[in-house]
This record gives structure tokens, C-alpha cells and sequence, in this order.
């Protein structure tokens, strides 16, 4: 499977994961990229405070309507 690496000078490229890789640009060792995840809602706390406040704009919506 391949993954994208990036070395120390910035070089971004894509390489079959393996455990030491080198930048095809400049042969520095490289690191795999670490993409960020959406796991800022996972806290139900958070979760039932988004729900309260679209409740609460879906709710006044429905009152002008009317």
C-alpha cells in the first residue's frame, strides 16, 4: 500500500510502505505524513451541544415561517 512521506527539507512523494524510506530528491530520511482526522465531535458532550443549538435555530425557523 502506498503512503505519502515527506522528508525534513519539505519533499512530499508517495512510496510503498516499507520501514526506512529516503527522498527520491534529496536521499534525507523520510517520515510518513500523519493526515489529520475528524475527531473533534467524538466527545458526546460536544455532540449534544451542536444538537441543542441546531434544535434551537431549526425551532425559531419554523416559528417565522408561520
Amino acid at each position: 500500500m502506498e503512503r505519502t512521506y515527506r522528508c525534513k527539507n519539505g519533499h512530499k512523494f508517495k512510496r510503498d510502505d516499507t520501514a526506512a524510506v529516503t527522498c527520491p530528491t534529496c536521499n534525507e530520511q523520510a517520515e510518513p505524513v500523519k493526515w489529520h482526522t475528524v475527531d473533534d465531535f467524538g466527545d458526546s458532550s460536544k455532540k449534544s451541544i451542536l444538537m441543542d443549538e441546531f434544535r434551537s435555530v431549526v425551532g425559531e425557523l419554523k416559528n417565522k415561517k408561520k
